[in-house]
């Protein structure tokens, strides 16, 4: 009987620890969303490794502008190369302001890139009405990655990686495939 108690109370533990585990990315999201409805940034910095979101920003402006495919023809064409390095100068203050505090909370709110350099996003009107809230859905990639994406086409897709046993952080944004 009491070898009986011990296998039911670990299996148990097992299956709170698996619901614990699964459910992590859900609850991270709802905190993530409940700071961007607060318009507060200060409790969605922890959730940003700034660093890896930079990168991955720099990567999806670059592909959006094309300048992706000018570094093949860059190696061998001094024109070419004079392009990618103006290209570079006008992506990095629009990456800066994307991959600040108040950029990810309007990435996130719209679930789209849509600032302008040194453009802050736009509060709502007093006496206006409240934007609709963009429903997001969740999907593992593996266990130490899930990626969140509007329900809706278009836009782009928050990719999270786990950040200890059960706390995630956004690392990139990829272009969604229509």
């Amino acid at each position: 009987m009491k070898n009986k108690k011990a296998v039911i109370a670990a299996a148990v533990a097992a299956t709170v620890f698996a619901a614990a585990t699964w459910a992590s990315p859900h609850i991270q999201l709802y905190r993530m969303r409940a700071a961007v409805e607060a318009r507060d940034t200060r409790a969605l910095v922890p959730y940003i490794d700034f660093s890896a979101l930079q990168g991955s920003v720099t990567t999806l402006v670059m592909h959006r502008l094309g300048v992706d495919r000018m570094q093949d023809e860059a190696s061998s064409n001094p024109l070419a190369r004079f392009g990618q390095s103006m290209a570079l100068a006008v992506i990095e203050p629009v990456v800066e302001a994307v991959v600040s505090p108040e950029g990810v909370r309007a990435m996130l709110e719209t679930g789209d890139i849509s600032l302008q350099p040194g453009q802050a996003p736009a509060a709502p009107a007093p006496g206006a009405r409240p934007r609709e809230k963009v429903r997001y859905a969740l999907a593992y990639r593996s266990l130490n990655q899930v990626v969140v994406q509007k329900e809706e086409e278009g836009g782009i897709a928050f990719v999270l990686d786990r950040d200890g046993l059960w706390s995630w952080k956004l690392v990139g944004i990829e272009q969604r495939e229509e």
